[in-house]
């Protein structure tokens, strides 16, 4: 339990968490039209300022995401950068190729004639520099003159600089005239509201794969830690995983289900059933692969609840049995036997649960249950996908 919390936690709120989820918010809401905005106007500088947590960076990503795919956009992170390792950077973002042979005067040329050719195009490249206050001189003073390149009387380069609060007073007093002059335009990001903390809290959770969010994040919790946080997405993360693991050692350990697949009395695999949901069947995508002929492609699903397992049969030619008896969907208990074909899944370390809690997990998952095309088809995805990276 404490192993499977604290994976959970991280894949939640630390390092294993997907980069790729936004939890949208007012104020991020508001960065993003603001962004769009901004570098759709004539002089095209926008400031995006936060503090470190502030969600700034996600932002960011988001922003960069969402431009349109005809326009060339490049993002770099300011700190430690020097000026060719920036401008290799931003050339090989925009798609230029072979660049080491180059010197710095060349590299600088390359730029000024790629930028100009697509402004004239009639898209004009955008630039993001993350952690623009951390950036060295020497990197500040390549974005001044980059800020003044123009053709036909119009700026060709957008540029997006970001970096904490004191950053829209260091473009003023570090001799950035020619950004200045574009009179850039500044959004600083506001902290989660209480409700908003709340949100943020348990669907991070839940999208990790954890259970009973309303549980582990009530609404006092959430507000403690809106205080110890600030409302700021970064710090937020830092006291949940705290919060995980202090419920995790007060929580007694207990293995996890497990599985043993055998065929003829012979032991062929034991799986501890750490993931939320195991596909069965005679298809090498199988989470379970049961090689028999009586067996389908995909046969059955078991899905792994905090305080119950539950099998179900995704319509399969030759149905699932349990204990000698058919079903479609049961609950399963410790020593319950599925048969397979010639297989035999016998299922250990099983939680023992209530008449109501069965109850509620059988109306629970009546509601979540996938109907079996959409599972091929997302089984299909899931090929097409493993066919690509081969």
């Amino acid at each position: 339990m404490h192993a499977h919390n604290s994976a959970l936690s991280s894949k939640a709120f630390g390092e294993l968490a997907d980069p790729g989820l936004v939890i949208a918010y007012q104020s991020h809401q508001d960065a993003l039209r603001f962004l769009s905005s901004a570098l759709g106007r004539s002089n095209g500088v926008a400031v995006l300022q936060g503090p470190a947590g502030s969600g700034r960076s996600t932002t960011l990503r988001e922003f960069r995401a969402w431009s349109p795919s005809d326009r060339l956009v490049a993002m770099v992170e300011g700190e430690h950068l020097t000026p060719r390792a920036f401008i290799m950077n931003v050339l090989g973002q925009y798609g230029a190729e072979a660049l080491a042979q180059y010197d710095d005067q060349q590299l600088l040329q390359r730029l000024n004639t790629l930028v100009t050719r697509q402004a004239r195009a009639g898209g004009a490249p955008i630039l993001i520099v993350d952690d623009a206050d951390k950036a060295p001189s020497t990197v500040l003073r390549l974005l001044n003159w980059l800020a003044a390149l123009e053709s036909r009387g119009s700026f060709v380069l957008r540029v997006l600089l970001a970096g904490q609060d004191r950053l829209s007073k260091l473009i003023n007093n570090v001799g950035m005239r020619n950004v200045a002059r574009r009179h850039p335009s500044t959004y600083s990001l506001n902290p989660l509201g209480e409700q908003e903390t709340m949100n943020y809290l348990r669907t991070r959770w839940i999208a990790a794969g954890g259970e009973r969010a309303d549980e582990i994040f009530p609404p006092d919790e959430c507000v403690r830690l809106l205080e110890l946080s600030a409302g700021w997405p970064g710090s937020l993360n830092s006291h949940a995983i705290a919060v995980v693991d202090r419920i995790s050692e007060r929580t007694p350990m207990r293995a996890a289900p497990i599985l043993h697949v055998t065929r003829d009395g012979q032991t062929l695999a034991s799986v501890e059933l750490h993931k939320r949901e195991y596909v069965i069947g005679r298809s090498d995508l199988s989470d379970i692969l049961v090689e028999d002929e009586y067996v389908s492609k995909v046969h059955a699903m078991l899905k792994v609840y905090a305080n119950a397992v539950m099998l179900i049969d995704l319509n399969s030619t030759n149905g699932t049995t349990v204990n000698s008896r058919v079903v479609q969907k049961t609950v399963l208990r410790s020593n319950d036997v599925i048969v397979l074909g010639h297989y035999r899944l016998k299922i250990e370390n099983v939680p023992a649960m209530s008449n109501d809690m069965e109850q509620q997990v059988r109306a629970a998952d009546t509601v979540r249950m996938q109907h079996l095309g959409d599972l091929r088809r997302a089984r299909a995805r899931r090929t097409i996908k493993a066919l690509k990276h081969k």
